[in-house]
């Protein structure tokens, strides 16, 4: 299996190479990035003269009241000089209620807001789970490395995000396309961790081949990062959107790069799953299965941001639908190097997501779950507590000495199901030994219901018939033939 999803990757690495020369092609024929430099070049070849008539026939333009003319002026200063402060001198009151000086403004003009200010929050803390993953004793620092990785990239877009909605990106020109370089990166990153994790993969130099679409991109966007402070905030000024020439050809590879990496991480999830036992498989499982349905959730939010930027689709509240699922990765991926850093060492199994706030108020820490967990199998396997009739949670919480509500998500976490079903299950494979052993059929099944704490016989005969899929009749009959 594993040698057949090589043989497709190299295929699609191979389109991948294609696409790339075709990104640079697009890119070649539908933009010339000289022609940005020389834009920007114009503006800087004013003389100190010239820069100082826009300043003054803005303003006397202003005192006038004539707010058309004044902010045209006031524009091509700023462009000459990149002073965005101009545009709040106090020179400018007489227009400060035109249409046009207003519109100037809410273009232009910082902006504080709930939702930029949340972006910015969500970009620092990607940066301290990327420092944090890094810095841990973890087992397999490569594999933490990748998904943090993983994790910081998503929160460089994330602050970018938050420089254009709050317009920051006019005071910090050097931050042009700097999150774009990543944009062929999420899926590779994802392969690689689930290979090493679960196949402890030792990567090859041909592996770099993943990274041939991000490299081809970087050069393309190169020559922007040499341009001068003034050069870039041209870019970024006189720019009606902040889309790259060729950006749908970048668009249509991201999508085609996410889509053929999440269908490979299903198919190595898929894998793992059936080859593994299911006591060792679901350490880890959960934890697998959570981020490749983020990621798929991403993939769709990322397709839906496109139509959008593209506008396809007049939605534009849908435009933040991608940031908010990326935030959402990073707050699921510190949330787990927070309150489970043990899954980035495979030593415990993940909590299922409908129980991640179900003990949010729990006092019940990592040390403390491991010694009640293995009080409780002592309970279970040496004192056989489940034999007794009138056992229930309270009772059984008196005996590991804690409260109800620790041994309840004890069992919920660490073996994934009620206080009942962990009960009955130990019950019925204690039934089972008793059934097998009883060579001449001297018991009743009744008895052994009473035996090993069962209150009924149809109780007895219905988790029986659950476990085992046959009654204990049944399986009498199939242990004589």
């Amino acid at each position: 299996m594993l040698h057949q999803q090589s043989k497709s990757l190299w295929f699609i690495l191979f389109f991948f190479v294609s696409i790339s020369g075709l990104v640079a092609d697009e890119y070649t024929t539908s933009f010339n990035i000289n022609s940005v430099t020389t834009e920007s070049n114009n503006f800087m070849d004013f003389s100190t003269d010239s820069i100082q008539e826009y300043r003054n026939l803005a303003i006397e333009f202003a005192k006038k009241s004539q707010a058309k003319e004044s902010t045209e002026y006031i524009i091509k200063y700023i462009s000459a000089t990149s002073d965005m402060s101009f545009i709040d001198d106090h020179l400018f009151r007489a227009i400060e209620n035109s249409t046009e000086y207003r519109e100037l403004k809410e273009k232009y003009c910082l902006k504080i807001s709930a939702l930029g200010f949340f972006y910015f929050c969500v970009g620092l803390l990607g940066f301290f789970i990327f420092v944090i993953l890094n810095l841990k004793n973890n087992r397999d620092k490569t594999g933490s490395f990748l998904i943090s990785l993983f994790v910081l990239f998503h929160s460089v877009f994330i602050l970018h995000t938050a420089l254009y909605v709050m317009r920051l990106q006019y005071y910090l020109p050097h931050t042009l396309f700097v999150s774009t370089t990543f944009s062929f990166l999420y899926g590779p990153l994802l392969y690689f961790y689930f290979k090493r994790t679960i196949y402890n993969y030792k990567f090859k130099w041909l592996d770099l081949l993943h990274f041939l679409p991000s490299t081809v991109l970087l050069i393309y966007i190169f020559p922007y990062y040499l341009m001068s402070r003034l050069e870039k905030f041209n870019v970024v000024f006189n720019q009606e959107s902040t889309l790259l020439p060729g950006s749908y050809m970048i668009i249509v590879v991201k999508i085609l790069s996410l889509s053929i990496y999440g269908y490979i991480l299903f198919r190595i999830y898929k894998e793992n799953r059936i080859n593994l036992n299911a006591k060792k498989f679901k350490k880890n499982y959960l934890w697998q299965r959570n981020t490749i349905t983020l990621y798929a959730i991403y993939t769709v939010s990322y397709i839906i941001y496109a139509l959008v930027l593209v506008k396809f689709i007049d939605v534009p509240v849908l435009y933040h639908l991608q940031r908010l699922v990326m935030a959402s990765v990073v707050f699921y991926v510190a949330y787990i190097a927070y309150m489970q850093p043990e899954i980035f060492m495979g030593k415990i199994k993940l909590v299922e997501p409908a129980n991640l706030f179900k003990y949010k108020k729990s006092g019940l820490t990592p040390l403390y779950s491991i010694e009640l967990t293995d009080n409780l199998l002592k309970l279970l396997n040496e004192d056989k507590i489940y034999k007794e009739n009138n056992l229930n949670l309270d009772v059984l919480s008196e005996k590991l000495k804690t409260t109800r509500h620790n041994t309840s998500q004890i069992i919920n976490e660490q073996f994934e199901m009620n206080f009942s079903e962990l009960m009955n299950k130990y019950r019925i494979c204690e039934a089972v030994e008793i059934l097998k052993n009883d060579e001449f059929n001297n018991l009743k099944i009744i008895q052994v219901a009473y035996e090993v704490g069962f209150n009924n016989k149809a109780s007895f005969n219905k988790c029986f018939k659950k476990q085992l899929s046959q009654t204990p009749s049944q399986y009498l009959e199939s242990l004589q033939q």
